[in-house]
């Protein structure tokens, strides 16, 4: 657990520095900006995102909320941070979990729309397995995704990409395993939808 965990870390830093994200409509960044003489202000250099989705279904509340912030590097470069909460609760079984956390992220754009990214969050979530603690203490659950993204314009500065990952830890502890493509014995593979502001 310890090996993966160092190994999803230090591959989570060297894509920082080799990351982007953009579009084929360069409002992630013009012709005009990435050649001009004069550089950019650290602010103009910043985007925002993230989702936020609430559901009630069979008696569960579900609520996610992940926000982030970006950095642009070069025209397609990026890295950022964010963080993250979850909540699952029903009544009727007298059930409330919360997870939250950070983490951090980087993009690289290969073409027009499309753009790879990789992740490394860290999460406070619950332990599963009786051994070696109590089922349900308070544990750490680590996950390092990695995948592909289609990202497209949905109006002025705002855009909304959409994330196939595969976890590379598949940690037993993981929130994600319930929402897996292929269910939580399949492969941890998962999709994230979300929307970024400030290209």
């Amino acid at each position: 657990m310890k090996l993966s965990l160092y190994i999803a870390f230090f591959c989570c830093l060297y894509f920082l520095p080799r990351t982007t994200f953009g579009q084929d409509n360069n409002t992630f960044y013009s012709d005009s900006l990435s050649t001009s003489n004069s550089p950019l202000k650290f602010k103009d250099k910043l985007y925002y995102g993230g989702n936020l989705s609430f559901n009630i279904f069979n008696g569960w509340i579900l609520f996610d909320a992940s926000p982030f912030v970006g950095y642009k590097i070069k025209p397609k470069f990026s890295f950022g941070l964010g963080s993250k909460y979850i909540y699952r609760g029903n009544p009727e079984f007298q059930v409330s979990e919360s997870y939250y956390g950070a983490s951090v992220f980087s993009r690289f754009l290969f073409h027009k729309n499309f753009f790879v990214h990789s992740e490394y969050e860290l999460l406070n979530a619950y332990e599963l397995r009786p051994l070696p603690f109590p089922n349900g203490d308070r544990t750490l659950s680590s996950m390092f995704l990695f995948g592909g993204a289609y990202s497209t314009s949905i109006g002025g500065n705002a855009t909304v990409q959409i994330l196939l990952l595969y976890d590379l830890i598949n940690d037993y502890n993981s929130p994600y395993k319930p929402y897996y493509i292929f269910g939580s014995s399949g492969p941890p593979i998962l999709y994230r939808v979300g929307f970024s502001f400030g290209f």
